[in-house]
């Protein structure tokens, strides 16, 4: 109970936003059907909460410590005073199946937009269309209910990026884009 009031007032205070990183099915199809929900839901979740810098409500769909995981991204992105909007445009169940009647493993492939954002000035900082992960879940059935307990980023394929992360010098300061690759120059 201590830990949920300590990360509810670090999302409320100390909320500065990274990212994130997500149809064959086995088992009952009522079961696959839950499961795949619970993932669709989990993607909901993840967009609602990078919106509106709260990661609270993804204990809905998984444990406390992968909110947690979100939340430090999401706060990694605000101390670069930033926060992130992403919109889900399509997701593939590849693969769904149950190891047992309480574990299952999720495979997706998802496309995403995501767009950052300068919280001052909500101008936009970098944006990136039709971005595909291919996502691994791992869910465990708790009190009669399927939840997310870990998830892993199995690839990530950059398809157009409309505006690239500035390249900064070490203070932080814009600078402009390397012409030669980014090579460091040679040593005479």
């Amino acid at each position: 109970m201590r830990g949920n009031r300590l990360f509810a007032l670090l999302c409320r205070f100390g909320m500065l936003p990274l990212l994130l990183m997500m149809v064959g099915c086995s088992g009952t199809s009522s079961a696959g059907g839950e499961i795949e929900n619970v993932v669709l839901r989990y993607n909901e979740l993840v967009t609602q909460g990078y919106r509106s810098q709260n990661m609270n409500p993804m204990q809905e769909v998984t444990t406390g410590e992968q909110a947690l995981k979100l939340y430090h991204h999401m706060s990694a992105l605000g101390e670069g005073q930033l926060r992130m909007e992403s919109k889900l445009k399509d997701i593939k169940f590849t693969k769904v199946e149950r190891r047992s009647s309480m574990d299952a493993t999720v495979e997706t492939e998802e496309t995403w937009d995501f767009t950052h954002y300068r919280m001052a000035t909500n101008e936009k900082y970098a944006e990136e269309k039709d971005f595909i992960y291919r996502m691994g879940y791992i869910l465990s059935k708790k009190d009669g209910r399927w939840i997310i307990t870990e998830v892993n980023t199995i690839g990530g394929t950059s398809t157009n990026t409309v505006i690239p992360w500035p390249v900064l010098d070490r203070k932080g300061n814009k600078v402009a884009a390397r012409q030669d690759g980014g090579k460091p120059a040679r040593h005479p």
